[in-house]
């Protein structure tokens, strides 16, 4: 369908909503849109401040940095908690991390592995504290109890680069839980008008937005120290919006934007398409939980889910170098999520408040995972696990 011959922005907007609603059995009413998942969180840290006071949050190192730089940018300071590694995030935190200077806790889905996480929600309700959900990874889910209520006060969602939808590349959704406007209206409140009041990209954000795809063409297409050196070039002439800037790196962001006609035209045709998209992706994920098998790995992950990537876990980084290395030269797009930990890695750890000795699952697994792609050909998903599979393990399987 053509949105743009039918609709205006706002309608387009309203029309993003309506279908994420549908999608995930929630109320249009309850979704609020920005240009980036990572503003949307800007914002609602912003209003924690606003509303809670100065304190810290809860999170993981086991993320990417621009997780991260939402709470630095809001005046708060990001905790770390070391991750379960049967889900490559926060499990329950000890009570010890929680102090009464604490004002949020993130709940975030690694890859899109949602699984059993009540515990955090007892926890949040325990400390009186904020729920975030970081949903990047998997938009629309949500984790739930047994009754299907959604577990978080506020859940953030992208249509970004590298995100589920490969097609739309700009784009994020804050949902929020109608239950925070009994907890807390004036935090609800507070974070509606925020978002209220976002503007729509200037006309040099809006090149770079509609741009986008035929820069990264051009630039894929050269080599070396000329695609290096030309991307740069593009970036500071500002022609270029790169998923993560120089300045991110530093714990700083731009200021919060919302999304125009053109973003959200190709959001809708990519969410059109989302059920199609999971579908492929939990049948590669299960030919990896059912077909892949190494004396050189393990599987983080046994849960039947649609994941943006599956996770394996080699036993030392030599062996994950290796096959990242042997995979990629055979044209396959491979992850090293989160290789190193606040991808793509802070320029000072004293900015974010990091003490890598704090975390050491999360700095061990770090080194050795390797993220395997689940948007592939049955076909192609198949000459993967071949490439990965021991010649040992194939002779026991026959």
């Amino acid at each position: 369908m053509r949105y743009n011959l039918v609709m205006n922005y706002e309608e387009s907007c309203e029309a993003i909503r309506k279908k994420l609603a549908t999608l995930s059995d929630t109320n249009a009413e309850d979704w609020h849109l920005c240009l980036k998942a990572r503003f949307g969180m800007a914002l609602v840290f912003e209003a924690i401040r606003d509303v809670l006071g100065d304190g810290e949050v809860i999170t993981t190192p086991y993320t990417c940095i621009t997780s991260i730089n939402p709470i630095l940018v809001a005046g708060l300071t990001p905790v770390y908690h070391d991750i379960d590694k049967t889900i490559l995030s926060t499990g329950k935190p000890d009570d010890k991390l929680c102090k009464g200077k604490t004002k949020a806790i993130v709940m975030q889905h690694t890859l899109g592995i949602i699984g059993d996480k009540t515990s955090l929600r007892k926890y949040a309700d325990k400390h009186k504290l904020i729920l975030v959900e970081d949903s990047a990874h998997c938009v629309t889910r949500f984790a739930r109890d047994k009754d299907n209520k959604i577990l978080a006060d506020i859940s953030v969602h992208s249509f970004g680069v590298e995100k589920v939808l490969t097609g739309s590349k700009f784009g994020g959704a804050i949902y929020i839980n109608p239950e925070l406007k009994k907890k807390n209206p004036d935090l609800y409140i507070r974070i509606v008008e925020k978002f209220d009041r976002l503007k729509q990209p200037d006309h040099f954000m809006a090149f770079r937005v509609r741009t986008y795809r035929l820069n990264n063409a051009i630039i894929q297409r050269l080599h070396g120290r000329l695609r290096r050196g030309f991307r740069n070039f593009e970036i500071k002439a500002g022609l270029l919006e790169p998923p993560i800037y120089p300045f991110e790196q530093d714990g700083q962001q731009d200021e919060p934007q919302a999304t125009n006609k053109y973003i959200n035209e190709r959001i809708l045709q990519q969410l059109g398409n989302l059920k199609p998209n999971y579908i492929r992706r939990s049948a590669n994920v299960d030919l990896y939980r059912n077909k892949l098998q190494s004396k050189h790995f393990t599987k983080v992950t046994k849960i039947h889910e649609p994941l943006l990537a599956y996770p394996i876990l080699f036993n030392d980084a030599n062996k994950a170098n290796e096959a990242y290395d042997m995979l990629s030269s055979q044209g396959y797009f491979i992850r090293r999520w989160y290789t190193p930990l606040l991808y793509p890695g802070p320029n000072s750890l004293k900015i974010y408040r990091y003490d890598p000795k704090k975390v050491p699952v999360a700095e061990d697994i770090s080194t050795r995972v390797l993220c395997l792609p689940t948007d592939l050909p049955v076909i192609e998903t198949t000459k993967i696990i071949r490439a990965l599979t021991d010649p040992v393990a194939k002779e026991k399987k026959k």
